[in-house]
């Protein structure tokens, strides 16, 4: 298991829920929290899956990610 964070667009409780969504279709719940209260609104996440794949679900989700 590997941790990785993210820049995204988030910004807000509404836009975690919807990220959330697309994200708990490949990883579990626990495994991923959002910092909204920060700058970069990071995405932190315990994972196998690539880096690429965890931005395509952001992104699907219509919201920006970038590997930090």
């Amino acid at each position: 298991m590997k941790t990785l964070k993210f820049k995204t667009s988030a910004v807000c409780g509404g836009c975690v829920a919807t990220i959330g969504k697309s994200l708990n279709e490949i990883v579990k719940p626990e495994a991923w929290s959002i910092d909204v209260s920060t700058k970069d609104k990071v995405l932190t996440i315990e994972t196998e899956k690539e880096a690429a794949e965890i931005i395509r679900q952001v992104e699907k989700a219509g919201y920006k990610a970038e590997q930090i």
